[in-house]
């Protein structure tokens, strides 16, 4: 496939990619924010390492909240992929990405990376159908590596949630 240098093209997914990395990277301060808060209604004032060690619900949510910006820093590596013409590379972490964030139920952040991985397919004109075809042979796992490490941490907070009810 042919990189696309075109600035016009590729600006308006770099502003989504600066945006989705920006609101996943403040996730957790925005979780202990609301846990301080939650706590300060139920009337009780405690330090947040306290409020997370009390209720395992609020330790799955910070945890949830913590693999954020790690997910940040795998979209970092996405964009600089994708500018280099690893067109493949780029769209199966996005979607391996929105399989993380739907386990972690974080439909926000999921419906976002979705958005972005459709303006990708878009812009760099890289079908998602043939994407794991094509690197099935070549380094797919190597390629994929940061999302399994994602999928895996997703899939031991989507058993501890679904088990805490």
């Amino acid at each position: 496939m042919k990189v696309i240098n075109n600035k016009a093209k590729t600006s308006s997914v770099d502003r989504i990619f600066t945006i989705m990395r920006g609101l996943l990277i403040l996730s957790p301060f925005v979780a202990l924010g609301y846990l301080t808060v939650d706590s300060a209604r139920a009337g009780g004032v405690a330090d947040w390492q306290t409020i997370i060690g009390s209720n395992p619900n609020n330790t799955v949510m910070f945890i949830v909240a913590m693999m954020n910006p790690f997910i940040a820093y795998l979209l970092g590596f996405v964009k600089d992929h994708l500018n280099m013409g690893d067109y493949d590379y780029g769209m199966l972490n996005l979607i391996l990405m929105v399989v993380a964030e739907v386990m972690l139920q974080n439909f926000i952040y999921a419906l976002g990376i979705a958005f972005l991985t459709y303006k990708c397919s878009k812009v760099y004109q890289a079908p998602i159908k043939g994407c794991l075809k094509r690197k099935i042979g070549n380094h797919l796992f190597r390629d994929i590596s940061g999302s399994i490490v994602v999928l895996a941490l997703a899939g031991l907070c989507m058993f501890a949630m679904l088990r805490l009810g």
